[in-house]
C-alpha cells in the first residue's frame, strides 16, 4: 500500500528529470556559444589572438603550437564574405560552428589551393556568379582559423599571413 503512495512522487521526479535533460541538450550548447562569442569582440570582424601560453583560454584547450583567429558572425544583415590567404608550408584550417556549437564546415591548407574565398549564408542570397557558398544552419555562429607554428623562426611570416584574412558582411 505504501508503494502506491510513492508512485506520484516517482512520476513527478521522472518528469522533472526528462525536462531538465531536454533543456540541457537544447539550451546549453546555445548558451555556451553565446557566452564564448560575447568575449571574442565585434561581430562580423576577424580577431587575431596572441600566441598561446599557459594563461590563454579564449579557445577551449588551446595548443601552444597554433595561432588562432576568430570571426564571430551574425548573418542578420546579409551574407558574410571570408577571404584568407593560406600560409605556405604549414598546417592551416578554417572551421565554422553554428550557434549550437555544431561544426558544419572545415577547409584546410591541402584543400584550399593557397587561398579560401567563400560566403557564409543563412537562406537565399544574391551573390556573384560562381561564388562558393557555405550554408550556416543558424544566423549566428563562429569561424575559427588555426595556423600551425611549425618552426619558431617562421613565426613572423606565419603571423603576417594570417593577419591578411578578412571576414565582413557583404557590401560593407
Amino acid at each position: 500500500m505504501s508503494g502506491y503512495r510513492l508512485l506520484p512522487w516517482v512520476a513527478l521526479t521522472l518528469v522533472i528529470a526528462v525536462i531538465v535533460h531536454g533543456a540541457t541538450l537544447v539550451a546549453l550548447p546555445h548558451f555556451i556559444m553565446s557566452q564564448a562569442m560575447s568575449k571574442m569582440g565585434a561581430i562580423n570582424t576577424i580577431h587575431h589572438g596572441r600566441r598561446v601560453d599557459e594563461t590563454s583560454r579564449g579557445v577551449v584547450r588551446p595548443s601552444p603550437d597554433l595561432l588562432y583567429s576568430s570571426c564571430p558572425y551574425d548573418l542578420s544583415a546579409g551574407p558574410l564574405r571570408v577571404h584568407a590567404p593560406v600560409p605556405p608550408g604549414t598546417y592551416w584550417s578554417v572551421s565554422a560552428f553554428d550557434a549550437d556549437t555544431d561544426n558544419y564546415f572545415v577547409r584546410n591548407d591541402r584543400q584550399s589551393g593557397g587561398v579560401v574565398d567563400f560566403y557564409v549564408v543563412h537562406g537565399a542570397a544574391a551573390l556573384p556568379p560562381g561564388a562558393t557558398t557555405i550554408l550556416s544552419p543558424t544566423r549566428r555562429g563562429l569561424l575559427l582559423f588555426r595556423t600551425l607554428i611549425n618552426d619558431g623562426s617562421h613565426f613572423a611570416s606565419i603571423d603576417a599571413a594570417r593577419r591578411l584574412a578578412t571576414c565582413a558582411t557583404v557590401g560593407r
